[in-house]
């Protein structure tokens, strides 16, 4: 989104390490709700460097849990940008926006660090009052006004592709290779614990959540170095990667005993125990990822359907507005009548005779899939139509939904691993 010069300066610069970022948006006031920032800016003319009529913005922020702001020397703000005298032409409210502050302007202030969970987790608030930058901070320039919200989501969306899930798999993988091996040499009534079916069952959950994980990692990083920005699926994996992380840590310090609660140099699971809240808060809280994003985001992005009709109602062409929403109409009365019969037709069947991929370890699984999906397509127009603009605000509904999207995407990812290992 930068603009040339912002790149030229900044891109190598933080490649190599003589830069550290970090990107403030979360507030006292606007945690999950990042739109409801108080932060802002004012468009003014100021003096900056020696400069005198510098046309800039004053800031004020207050920022807090903002990770790296402890060590950083680049702030990446968000606040909301007002022209009161109108200097740029428009309206005085023009919405979110991002710039690039130095850590060593006057008047930026790096609070206390924060000590969250006992981890060596850099994280700290930031503050500023009437600071003033030029306009040439603004990330991307003046055409970038207001394009804040847009950039901070498709950022989101990449980087929690990557992140979360990266990290979580790295904690799960340790407790499985931990708890396997300390089944085997921890023994009681001389007999090593793996071979008792009570700690079977968590050691088969953990290689069973390890490995789904794992390959939805894998599957969601390869869309990212496509090029692809999957908010929908980046949210499904940071959710199900941190929450089925806490479960495999859960059931590691199960099997490890007294072993796993005693701190010290030789307990390698107690740290990942006590922090697993961190991922789960981060990035967007679990809560408000399965409530309101994972199904509330993909329900009209993965809609063949949906987007068209609200892009059309949004078109002050009248006559090309009316032409196609007809036409997606149409095609959505279309596309739901022929999930019905194919969901009607697959439950009586079972699944039976749909086409899938030849082996017949995972032919049924492709089969039952490819059923669910369908009835799960029904059930999202079925709720989209009976609830309307209210489905939003039904989070209980929204997130049963978001848990059967979640599944299909994470079971196609496990399918796709088993494939690729041959």
């Amino acid at each position: 989104y930068g603009t040339e010069a912002q790149k030229e300066k900044y891109l190598h610069r933080l490649a190599y390490g003589l830069e550290v970022p970090c990107f403030a948006l979360t507030g006292p006031f606007a945690g999950s709700d990042a739109g409801a920032i108080p932060d802002y800016g004012e468009v003014c003319y100021g003096e900056f460097a020696g400069q005198q009529h510098v046309l800039g913005i004053h800031l004020t922020w207050e920022k807090r849990y903002i990770t790296l702001a402890p060590v950083a020397t680049l702030l990446g703000l968000a606040f909301r940008l007002y022209d009161p005298g109108r200097v740029l032409g428009g309206d005085v409210d023009r919405g979110i926006t991002l710039a690039l502050i130095p850590t060593d302007l006057p008047g930026v202030k790096i609070g206390r660090r924060h000590f969250p969970l006992n981890s060596a987790f850099l994280n700290g608030p930031t503050q500023g009052r009437e600071v003033f930058v030029p306009m040439e901070f603004i990330i991307g320039g003046t055409s970038r006004i207001g394009q804040g919200w847009r950039m901070l989501m498709e950022c989101l969306a990449a980087g929690r592709s990557i992140s979360l899930p990266a990290s979580s798999i790295g904690g799960m993988k340790l407790a499985a290779r931990t708890s396997g091996a300390y089944s085997r040499v921890r023994k009681q009534f001389k007999t090593p614990i793996g071979k008792f079916e009570g700690v079977e069952e968590p050691l088969a959950r953990i290689g069973a959540h390890t490995y789904m994980i794992d390959a939805a990692r894998q599957f969601t990083a390869l869309a990212v170095d496509l090029g692809e920005k999957p908010s929908v699926i980046s949210a499904i994996v940071k959710y199900h990667a941190t929450e089925r992380g806490r479960i495999v840590i859960n059931d590691a310090m199960d099997v490890h005993g007294g072993k796993g609660i005693c701190l010290g140099p030789d307990n390698y699971l107690a740290r990942d125990y006590q922090q697993t809240p961190i991922g789960i808060t981060v990035e967007g809280a679990n809560i408000l990822t399965r409530t309101m994003i994972i199904f509330g985001q993909g329900a009209i992005r993965s809609h063949p359907y949906v987007l068209k009709e609200i892009a059309a109602a949004h078109d002050q062409n009248r006559q090309r507005a009316l032409h196609q929403f007809d036409e997606a109409l149409f095609g959505h009365i279309s596309f739901a009548l022929g999930n019905a019969a194919r969901s009607f037709v697959f439950a009586l069947s079972g699944g039976r005779g749909i086409p899938a991929p030849p082996g017949d370890e995972t032919r049924r699984y492709y089969q039952q899939l490819t059923r669910f999906s369908a009835s799960f397509a029904l059930s999202a127009d079925v709720a989209m139509a009976v609830l309307g603009g209210s489905l939003k605000r039904r989070e209980k509904i929204s997130a049963r939904l978001g848990d059967v999207l979640s599944m299909l995407y994470l079971c196609s990812a496990a399918l796709k691993r088993f494939e690729d290992d041959g």
